[in-house]
C-alpha cells in the first residue's frame, strides 16, 4: 500500500503586506489539512502595523515570532538570519514560503543554505532601479528559489529572460486577487467612510512612506505641495493615512501640512480598501495601492521614478510621475479624465488554490534531496565533470562517491 506523503511547510511575514497576501495561501492549507508552521520576523510591530491586521483577517497566531524590530538593513537581516536558522532547525521544513520583496522575503536565503526548498510568491517583478532595497531582494530570491509563482505573464517573461529554469516557474496570479475577493462583503459594509464624513469619488486617497521619498526634505515638500495644488484645482478632500517615519519627517523638517489635507492614523486593511475602492484618484508611492487601484478600477498616481508593477502602467491604470509637482499634477489631470475600463492583468480570486495545487503535484520532488544542479545546463557546461554521464544520478551527485 503506498504510503501518503506529507510536506512541512513553513510561512515567514514580517510586515503588513504579507499578513494580507498570505491569509489566502494559509486558509487554503487549513481547507487541506496541511502541516504549517507561521513564522513571523517582527519587522513590522506597532498594533496598526500588525496586530490590527490579523485581528481583522482572523489570521492564525504565528508559532514563532522573531522580534527582529526595526534597524538599519544590515541589523534587520543579520539578526533573521541568526534567529530564523535556530527556528530551522527546530522545526526541519521541507518548504519555505518567502513572500515578493521585503526584507522577511530574505530568510528564503537562510532555508536554501540548509538544503530545504524554497516557494517565493510573487516572483519576477522587476522595477529596474537598484536603488531600491527590495529590488535587490527580488534578484536574490528569484535566483535561489526553488518554486517561482508569478502573478502575471510579464513577471514570468522577466525570469525566462534572466536564465531561471522554465520548469521552475508557475503563473498563478494575484494572491491580494484572492483576499478582496474573499472579504468583499466586509470592505463593503465597514463605515470608515461615514466616520470621515466623505462620498464616492469626492476625495483622495494617499499614502507615502517610501524612505527616498519621506526622508529628504525637497521630496516630501514637493509632496505636500503638490496635494494642497490638488485640494485648490478640484476642491476634493485628501485623505493622508500618515506612516510614522512621514509624520516624524513633516515635524523635523518643519513643512507645513495645508487646510485641505487630512492626516490620521495608518488604517486597517478593511478601511483602507474601502477608501480605495471609492477615491477619485489613489496619489501613492506604495506598489499595493498601485495594485488595488487596478483591480478596484481607480485611476492611480505613482510618486516615483519607477515601478516594479509595470503591469499596472501597461493596461493603463497608472502613470508613474516621478516627484515634480508639475508632472504629479499633469498625471492626476490625465488620470481622472480617461476611462477606468482597463484589462484587469491578475487574474481571477484563485492564486492561492493554484499555488497549492502545483506544490501537492510537486510533494515527491519537495521531500526528496535538494538538487543542487542547475540541471537543464548541465549538458552545456564547461563547469560540469565531464564524467557527468557515467554518474548513477547526475542530479544527486553526492551518490556516487561510494
Amino acid at each position: 500500500m503506498e504510503v501518503e506523503l506529507s510536506v512541512k511547510y513553513m510561512i515567514v511575514l514580517g510586515i503588513r503586506p504579507d499578513i494580507i497576501n498570505l491569509h489566502p495561501i494559509v486558509k487554503e492549507m487549513e481547507r487541506r489539512n496541511c502541516n504549517y508552521t507561521i513564522v513571523h520576523t517582527g519587522q513590522h510591530y506597532s498594533y496598526f502595523f500588525d496586530k490590527l491586521f490579523f485581528e481583522q483577517l482572523n489570521f492564525p497566531k504565528p508559532d514563532y515570532h522573531l522580534k527582529v524590530g526595526s534597524g538599519t538593513q544590515a541589523q534587520q537581516l543579520a539578526s533573521m538570519v541568526e534567529r530564523f536558522e535556530k527556528v530551522l532547525v527546530k522545526e526541519k521544513p521541507d518548504l519555505v514560503f518567502s513572500f515578493s520583496d521585503a526584507n522577511p522575503a530574505l530568510s528564503g536565503i537562510v532555508a536554501s543554505k540548509m538544503g530545504i526548498k524554497v516557494a517565493h510568491l510573487e516572483a519576477g517583478m522587476r522595477s529596474y532601479d537598484w536603488r531600491m532595497p527590495e529590488e535587490k531582494n527580488r534578484r536574490l530570491m528569484d535566483s535561489i528559489s526553488d518554486y517561482l509563482f508569478t502573478p502575471t505573464s510579464g513577471t514570468k517573461q522577466n525570469l525566462l529572460d534572466e536564465g531561471i529554469a522554465p520548469h521552475k516557474i508557475f503563473q498563478v496570479g494575484k494572491l491580494i486577487m484572492d483576499v478582496l475577493h474573499n472579504f468583499r462583503s466586509q470592505i463593503d459594509n465597514n463605515d470608515i467612510m461615514d466616520r470621515l464624513g466623505v462620498e464616492k469619488k469626492e476625495y483622495f486617497l494617499v499614502t507615502a512612506h517610501r524612505p527616498e521619498n519621506v526622508g529628504i526634505r525637497a521630496p516630501l515638500r514637493n509632496i505636500l505641495e503638490s496635494l494642497d495644488e490638488l485640494y485648490k484645482i478640484y476642491g476634493k478632500k485628501v485623505i493622508f493615512p500618515i506612516h510614522p517615519r512621514t509624520r516624524a519627517s513633516i515635524k523635523s523638517f518643519r513643512l507645513r501640512v495645508s487646510d485641505g489635507i487630512e492626516l490620521m492614523d495608518p488604517l486597517g486593511f478593511l478601511e483602507f480598501s474601502k477608501l480605495e475602492k471609492n477615491a477619485f484618484c489613489c496619489v501613492t508611492d506604495s506598489g499595493t495601492v498601485q495594485e488595488d487601484s487596478c483591480i478596484f478600477r481607480v485611476p492611480c498616481v505613482t510618486m516615483r521614478i519607477s515601478t516594479e508593477r509595470s503591469e499596472t502602467v501597461q493596461v493603463g491604470s497608472n502613470i508613474v510621475a516621478g516627484l515634480n509637482k508639475k508632472y504629479i499634477i499633469e498625471a492626476v489631470r490625465i488620470m481622472v479624465n480617461k476611462r477606468t475600463n482597463w484589462k484587469n492583468p491578475y487574474g481571477k480570486p484563485e492564486c492561492a488554490k493554484k499555488t497549492m495545487d502545483v506544490l501537492e503535484k510537486h510533494k515527491k520532488e519537495i521531500l526528496s534531496p535538494k538538487t543542487w544542479w542547475d540541471s537543464p545546463k548541465i549538458k552545456k557546461s564547461y563547469s560540469i565533470s565531464s564524467y557527468v554521464n557515467k554518474w548513477k544520478n547526475p542530479l544527486m551527485p553526492d551518490n556516487t562517491f561510494g
